[in-house]
């Protein structure tokens, strides 16, 4: 059975959700274009779960695309290298996560770049 989700992600096999079709549309369409995307609203508007779903609609459409999620909240106090070097060694985490979950390994083109 749905029901209203109040916090958190939500997920449309148990949740209800307002679908926006034409919204995730362009955010695909934006994505493709290699343009900067800012989702800004309130809190509790449904902005992370809006951003899921079209990841997963992009994801679902073309596997070229791999989103790799970073978290820049633990490293508030480096320093400027640590910084740089912890952001790198998230996105090669984060890849190989991807990767890992799709039963993949990633191109050598990838591998060699991510090196």
């Amino acid at each position: 059975m749905k029901r209203f989700g109040t916090e958190g992600r939500l997920y449309p096999e148990d949740n209800y959700i307002v679908p926006r079709t034409k919204e995730t549309a362009d955010f695909i369409d934006r994505i493709k274009q290699g343009k900067y995307i800012v989702l800004f609203a309130p809190r509790q508007t449904g902005k992370t779960t809006f951003f899921r779903l079209a990841l997963d609609a992009l994801i679902s459409e073309d596997l070229t695309y791999f989103p790799i999620q970073l978290n820049f909240e633990e490293s508030e106090n480096d320093t400027r290298p640590d910084f740089y070097r912890g952001l790198s060694e998230d996105i090669c985490d984060e890849i190989e996560t991807v990767f890992q979950g799709r039963g993949e390994s990633p191109s050598e083109a990838l591998l060699k770049f991510v090196e």
